[in-house]
C-alpha cells in the first residue's frame, strides 16, 4: 500500500460502511492503485469489511471486473451466477452470487473501485443501491482529493510563461522553459469579449466533467451500427452447445433484436428467449421489447429442431466494445454448460467486442464521427483555412504514425479524429486577428494557451472523453512544464503524446507554416534534442525511423 494511503485508511474505511448503511451489503472492499503512476493499471486491496479477498488481493487491468468497470465508467450490479458468465466465476470462488461495483476515476483514469457483494436478507441490488454507491465513491475521491492523490480534483490550469512562444500550430521545441511560471493571465485585457467568454465556459465544463462518472466517453449505437453488429451473430452459434443466440440493441426505440438458430425453433423456446431478455431488460431499467424479432438461420433449417424442453441453460451478457454503448448478447444452451463451454462463451464475448469495435471502425457509423470532426474544425459559418490545412495534415501524418506503432484500429481512429480538431479551440480565440501578428505580447502568448482547453470542451460533448483528454493534453510535455496542467510521462495520454510530436515536425518543416521552415534534418535534430524532456524519447525514436513511410 502507498504510505500516503495508510495514514487515510480509517478515513477511507469510515467511508466504506456506508455500503453497509446505505447500500446494505453484507460485506465491501475499496481497492485503490498501487502507484501515482496509474498507467501501471494494477489495483490492491487498500480497506474492506467481512470480504473474503481469496487470491484477489492485488487485480490487474486484465481482471474481468476491472475490465467491465473501465469499460462501463459507471456502477453496476450483477444478481445472480447465471447473469453475467464473465464474473460468474469469481463470484462463486468467492461464495457470492450478487455484486455491486463502483468506479473511481480520476481525470479520464481508473484509480481504483468499490466491490460491494451479497445484499442483506438475499435481496437484489437495484438502481437506488447503484444511486448510493455513486454518492459512496464521489465521498472516497473527496478524501483523495483532499490529500491530493492520484490526481483527482479540478482540472489545474497553469499559464505559460512569457518566453515560451506559444504557436498556433505547435511550439518552437527547443525553448527551454523555466522553472517558475508568472502570475495568472487576465484573458479580458487580451480577448474579445467573445473570446473571453468561451474561455470561460470551458473551464467551467471541464471542471464539472472531473467527477462525472456516470458518462463513458462513448456514443449511442447508430441504426447503421446495428446491421452492422448483426452479420457478426452467426459465430456465436460456434460455443458448445449454442442452439440459438440473440443481440439487442439496448437503449433503442423498441429495443431491437437479431435473432439466429442451428435449427428451428419451436415457439416455447423462443418465448424462454425472449421472457429472459425482458427480465434483464426489467433489471436495467430499460423499455420491454414489443415487436417480435424474426428468426434467421444462417445454416439452413433442420429437420430436428430447437424446443422450449431442450434448452438447459440461457445466459445473457452485455458487449462492451470500446466506442459504443447498449449490446446485450444472449445465448440458449440444448444442454448444462460444461466446463469448456464456459470457456468458449468467455472468449467469444473478449472476440466478439474487438470484431464489433473493428466493424464499426470500418463502418460508416465511424465514418459520421470523423464527418462530425470536419465540421467542428471549419463550420459553415467562418473559414479559416491555414487552420484546416495545418489541422488535415497533422491528421494524415499522426494516423500514419500510429498505424506504424502498431495500435489497434480503434486507437489509430482516435488519434486521426483528435489531431483532425487539436487546435479546434483557436478558432474561439480571436484566431483571424492574431494567427498573422509579428509580434505576440506575453498576455496575448497566454492567453492562445488556453486553446487546448477550450478545444476539449468544444469536442467532448461529440466525439466523447478518449478525443477530449487528446486535445487537453497536447501541449503537455513529458517533463512536465507545458501545460494546460503540467502532466508528465506516461499520464499523458497516447494520442496526445503523437499529435504532439507529429504537430511540431509539421510547424517546423511545412511551407504553409506561420514560421519560415527548417530542414528536415534541422527538425530532425530538434526533435532529438527534445526528447525525454518535450516529448516522449522512445516515441521520438520510433517517429524519426518511420520518417520515410511517414513523409511520403
Amino acid at each position: 500500500m502507498l504510505p500516503e494511503l495508510k495514514t487515510i485508511e480509517p478515513q477511507l474505511k469510515q467511508i466504506l460502511y456506508g455500503c453497509v448503511e446505505h447500500v446494505q451489503a453484507t460485506k465491501a472492499a475499496l481497492y485503490l492503485s498501487v502507484s501515482h503512476d496509474l498507467n501501471e493499471k494494477k489495483y490492491e486491496l487498500v480497506t474492506s469489511y467481512q470480504y473474503n479477498a481469496a487470491d484477489r488481493k492485488v487485480v490487474t487491468a486484465n481482471d474481468d471486473l476491472v475490465d467491465r468497470l473501465a469499460v462501463k465508467r459507471s456502477p453496476f450490479f450483477i444478481n445472480g451466477l447465471g447473469t453475467d458468465q464473465r464474473l460468474a466465476e469469481m463470484l462463486f470462488r468467492q461464495g457470492n452470487d450478487r455484486i455491486l461495483a463502483a468506479p473511481l476515476f480520476s481525470r479520464g483514469r481508473l484509480i481504483g473501485f468499490i466491490d460491494m457483494r451479497d445484499k442483506a436478507g438475499k435481496k437484489p441490488f437495484g438502481t437506488p443501491d447503484v444511486d448510493a454507491a455513486k454518492k459512496i465513491a464521489d465521498q472516497m475521491l473527496g478524501v483523495l482529493a483532499e490529500n491530493k492523490l492520484f490526481g483527482v480534483g479540478p482540472v489545474t490550469l497553469v499559464d505559460e510563461p512569457a518566453p515560451r512562444r506559444v504557436t498556433l500550430g505547435g511550439t518552437i521545441p527547443n525553448v527551454v522553459l523555466p522553472t517558475a511560471a508568472p502570475g495568472p493571465a487576465v484573458p479580458g485585457q487580451v480577448f474579445s469579449p467573445e473570446a473571453t467568454r468561451a474561455v470561460d465556459a470551458a473551464r467551467q465544463y471541464l471542471s464539472k466533467r472531473q467527477h462525472a462518472t456516470a458518462h463513458t466517453g462513448k456514443r449511442a449505437l447508430s441504426d447503421a451500427d446495428v446491421d452492422v453488429v448483426r452479420l457478426l451473430l452467426p459465430s456465436a452459434l460456434a460455443i458448445p452447445g449454442a442452439a440459438v443466440a440473440s443481440l439487442t440493441a439496448v437503449g433503442h426505440l423498441n429495443n431491437p433484436q437479431a435473432v439466429v438458430a442451428i435449427a428451428t425453433v419451436a415457439d416455447d423456446a423462443m418465448e424462454m428467449v425472449l421472457q429472459h431478455v425482458q427480465a434483464w431488460l426489467t433489471r436495467a431499467n430499460q423499455p420491454h421489447m414489443t415487436v417480435r424479432p424474426q428468426i434467421l438461420y444462417p445454416f439452413g433449417v433442420q429437420v430436428v429442431g430447437v424446443t422450449g424442453a431442450g434448452i438447459s441453460t440461457i445466459l445473457s451478457a452485455p458487449l462492451n466494445p470500446q466506442s459504443v454503448d447498449g449490446l446485450l448478447l444472449t445465448v440458449a444452451f440444448e444442454r448444462t454448460l460444461e466446463q469448456q463451454a464456459q470457456r468458449a462463451l468467455h472468449v467469444f464475448l473478449k472476440q466478439v467486442e474487438q470484431a464489433v469495435e473493428s466493424a464499426l471502425a470500418t463502418s460508416s457509423g465511424r465514418n459520421d464521427r470523423y464527418a462530425l470532426a470536419e465540421q467542428l474544425l471549419e463550420p459553415d459559418f467562418k473559414k479559416y483555412p491555414e487552420l484546416a490545412s495545418h489541422s488535415r495534415e497533422v491528421a494524415m501524418m499522426a494516423q500514419r504514425f500510429a498505424r506504424v506503432l502498431d495500435l489497434p484500429s480503434t486507437q489509430v481512429e482516435t488519434v486521426r479524429i483528435a489531431a483532425l480538431v487539436h487546435d479546434a479551440g483557436m478558432r474561439l480565440l480571436d484566431y483571424d486577428r492574431l494567427y498573422r501578428k509579428s509580434h505576440l505580447t506575453p498576455e496575448e502568448m497566454r492567453g492562445l494557451a488556453e486553446h487546448p482547453l477550450v478545444g476539449a470542451a468544444l469536442v467532448e460533448p461529440l466525439l466523447g472523453s478518449e478525443v477530449s483528454q487528446a486535445v487537453l493534453r497536447h501541449h503537455e510535455r513529458f517533463d512536465g512544464k507545458g501545460y494546460p496542467s503540467r502532466q508528465s510521462g506516461q499520464q499523458i495520454p497516447l494520442a496526445a503524446r503523437i499529435i504532439s510530436i507529429v504537430d511540431a515536425w509539421i510547424v517546423m518543416t511545412s511551407r504553409d507554416s506561420y514560421q519560415t521552415p527548417i530542414s528536415r534534418e534541422q527538425a530532425m535534430a530538434k526533435l532529438r534534442e527534445g526528447a525525454g524532456s518535450q516529448w516522449d524519447g522512445s516515441l521520438i525514436e520510433r517517429f524519426l525511423r518511420a520518417l520515410p513511410e511517414l513523409v511520403a
